[in-house]
């Protein structure tokens, strides 16, 4: 926002590397990303050509063109993984409906809106709760 305002241009950023959750997605557009690079939640869908392998990042391989082949698995369709419903509670499916969530969560209506959310690191948000959940067997995949 702030080249924008000195030079009038708008420079779009696009959030790459470890996206793989609905939660990730939230969190890249909330820090100003435009889009979002999501490779290895695509490669998991059931249309995908790869049927559930990735190439992953570009690095250097002594026998493979563009880096190491990882295996992602078949989790759903591209619509379940986009928009679902979730059928596990590790936020791999409906990336789009955890984006709507966080956005709803925290008083936004647009995506412009949310773009310039107030954001706080916690670290510990993505563990907090979980282990009780497992030890109880509550919450979803239980």
């Amino acid at each position: 926002m702030r080249h924008l305002d000195e030079t009038g241009v708008y420079v779009h950023v696009i959030a790459d590397g470890g996206i793989s959750k609905g939660g990730d997605v939230a969190k890249a557009i909330a820090c100003g990303a435009d889009a979002v690079m999501i490779g290895s939640p695509l490669s998991s869908a059931v249309e995908a050509p790869a049927r559930g392998y990735h190439w992953g990042m570009a690095t250097f391989h002594p026998t493979l063109p563009r880096g190491a082949r990882v295996r992602t698995g078949v989790r759903g369709s591209l619509r379940e993984i986009l928009l679902g419903p979730a059928h596990e509670n590790d936020g791999r499916m409906n990336l789009f409906g955890a984006l709507r969530t966080a956005m709803a969560t925290c008083g936004y209506e647009t995506l412009k809106e949310f773009q310039k959310a107030e954001v706080m690191i916690a670290p510990s948000l993505q563990t907090e709760g979980k282990q009780l959940q497992r030890a109880q067997g509550v919450g979803m995949g239980h």
